[in-house]
């Protein structure tokens, strides 16, 4: 857990001063009073550590003390504990917080009801509270993006109150006469890009990691809500609250509520299994995926997008993709990293296929799945605290902390070519390339094992560079548009549901008009055949409808587009095995045996560049 790190450190006098951040608003358990929110579990975490004096401070309420009473009816509100809970006695290993001070009233004095903004004055007070030795204090500053923001004006000097306070935190690291006395303090704040800096370079102040739960931690969180009757109002008489046991089935029905809820914390859980109790439902199916699918994206505005893997043994219709993925799985299941890369890259045209194929290295590896987007695909940005643009990196760090809560995880990027800002385009007046977080995470060696990264591009021409390094993207796999043969049973595959026919899809997939068309293609025309029957007055299309629809069908992108962005992953593919076994006709006269022709791959692409008005 963190607190072991915080409390290792700290008892061998190795830092005194810590820096808390991502999970900071969530429930985190204590042996003695249970589920508290964060802040409070951290000050009875520095009870337990010796402090006599535990307090928090923030510059919007100032200097609150901690009370067990408070705890209690904040448990009893969220339905933590019964309502004839009673709070459990002292022991000689646990004090009351606070109950030790007494020596010359020193929790009475009157800086504690002083003007909660950071001023000069403050500083000094609490800078005298640390230089006393006749008890140990600890401090929580939470929200510190409000007295220390990530503005440069803080370090041009001292010459205000809040840059005189802002210095005295940095120096409070660094003091040995506080760590000598073992006084201890900790900094508080949701997502470290809202800080100024210094914090994050200090090496004297160690950065520590609030985590979302794991599963073990989830299903320890469900199992103790089972046994807690809840008093919530019911969708039917919301005016009403009623008393209810909470539908959360047996132990397995536990376990798989555990492993769903991936990606929650125990607040969002808290809150789902209520919600469900409210609507007469259980947390399940439908319910808890579109929960959970709008609390990851509200969470992470708009950057993660949670989908559901693909469990069940369904086949790629590409053999070379379903081998790939099966070295994987058998390579994480031997606990053999050489044959599990840390990133994947999926080129051809798009939509072949790329998204279904990485779901289902999800389902067979048991990862959680999750598409990471773009700056220029998110709509729901925030404002950063001092308005300088870079909204989109504040929150890509937290969703960064995100995916690392979330292992084992496999994170899809489609479109890979537009994770960076095109050359020229101004985002808060500064020019800005790749996201270095981004960057940072998907170049972690730690994780290799724990977060496979696979990127999805028809134009690896435009791809980033840190795309091609080796050492993390080692496989490029290419999916090209189907053969014939499989055209046949992907069309099948899309029209189970909405014909009752026998159709002939063999003859169906020799339409001229289908060679080149894509999955995404396919699916299409069967979605217009089930259109065109509708508006027959029929529910279920016929052949005549769907080679209506074949004929009609016109696809985004030219023959010559097709096999240039074709050619374009041809010439990236270092391995015969990352390619089609069978290859589409346009496609054969590149590829002899096990041998890919890149210099007449690379002649053609000049030649389709000019005919399509490109630079190659």
């Amino acid at each position: 857990m963190f607190w072991d790190r915080i409390e290792a450190q700290y008892r061998v006098s190795a830092a005194h001063q810590f820096l808390l951040h991502f999970n900071v608003n969530d429930l985190l358990h204590d042996e003695m009073y249970g589920y508290l929110p964060a802040t409070d579990f951290l000050m009875e975490q520095m009870n337990v550590l010796g402090c006599h004096i535990v307090l928090r401070y923030n510059a919007t309420e100032g200097f609150m003390w901690p009370h067990v009473n408070h705890w209690l009816q904040t448990q009893r509100i969220l339905g933590l504990v019964p309502e004839d809970y009673e709070l459990p006695e002292p022991t000689e290993d646990r004090n009351r917080i606070n109950s030790q001070v007494n020596t010359h009233k020193l929790h009475e004095d009157p800086f504690l009801r002083s003007d909660p903004l950071p001023t000069r004055d403050l500083a000094k007070r609490m800078n005298e509270l640390f230089k006393q030795g006749r008890v140990r204090v600890g401090l929580i500053i939470n929200h510190l993006e409000q007295i220390s923001p990530n503005d440069p004006f803080l370090d041009t000097g001292a010459k205000d109150d809040l840059q005189i306070f802002f210095h005295r935190l940095q120096n409070w690291a660094s003091n040995l006469d506080i760590r000598r006395k073992k006084h201890i303090i900790l900094l508080v704040t949701q997502n470290t890009l809202d800080i100024h800096p210094n914090f994050l370079s200090n090496q004297e102040i160690p950065i520590v990691e609030i985590p979302f739960p794991d599963y073990e931690e989830r299903l320890k969180f469900i199992q103790h809500m089972s046994k807690i009757p809840q008093e919530i109002s019911q969708e039917d008489s919301p005016d009403e609250k009623v008393r209810v046991d909470l539908n959360l089935g047996n132990n397995r029905d536990m376990q798989a509520l555990a492993l769903d809820t991936a990606g929650l914390n125990l607040f969002g859980i808290h809150d789902l299994v209520r919600h469900a109790a409210s609507v007469k439902q259980k947390p399940e199916g439908r319910l808890l995926t579109n929960y959970r699918r709008e609390s990851v994206k509200t969470f992470s505005h708009g950057i993660i997008e949670v989908n559901e893997p693909i469990n069940n043994p369904r086949q790629h219709w590409s053999p070379h993709v379903t081998r790939v993925i099966e070295d994987i799985v058998d390579g994480l299941k031997e606990q053999d990293l050489r044959r599990v890369p840390r990133g994947l890259l999926m080129l051809g045209p798009s939509g072949n296929g790329n998204i279904f194929a990485a779901r289902m290295l999800a389902g067979q590896t048991n990862m959680a799945f999750i598409q990471l987007r773009y700056a220029s695909q998110v709509s729901e940005v925030t404002i950063n605290v001092n308005e300088n643009g870079n909204s989109y990196d504040r929150n890509l760090n937290s969703a960064i902390s995100f995916i690392r809560g979330l292992v084992p995880v496999v994170v899809f990027m489609d479109e890979i070519e537009r994770a960076a800002p095109q050359a020229g385009m101004n985002t808060g007046n500064i020019e800005r390339g790749f996201p270095s977080i981004l960057t940072n995470a998907i170049s972690d060696a730690t994780q290799h094992g724990q977060v496979i990264w696979i990127g999805s591009s028809s134009r690896p021409d435009l791809i980033p560079p840190i795309f091609r390094r080796s050492d993390v993207f080692s496989h490029k796999l290419v999916l090209l548009p189907p053969v014939r043969e499989s055209r046949a049973n992907i069309l099948q595959f899309f029209c189970r549901f909405h014909t009752r026919e026998n159709i002939n899809f063999q003859e169906i997939s020799r339409n001229a008009k289908l060679r080149g068309v894509t999955v995404n293609d396919l699916a299409q025309i069967a979605q217009r055949s089930h259109n065109i029957a509708k508006r027959k007055k029929r529910d279920a299309f016929n052949e005549e409808d769907l080679r209506e629809a074949v004929a009609d069908y016109m696809p985004d992108y030219s023959r010559e587009m097709q096999m240039f962005m074709a050619l374009l992953a041809m010439q990236e593919a270092n391995s015969r095995a990352m390619i089609p076994d069978r290859i589409p006709p346009p496609y054969q006269e590149f590829v002899t045996e096990n041998r890919i022709d890149k210099t007449k791959i690379n002649a053609r692409i000049i030649e389709l560049s000019r005919e399509l008005g490109m630079s190659a």
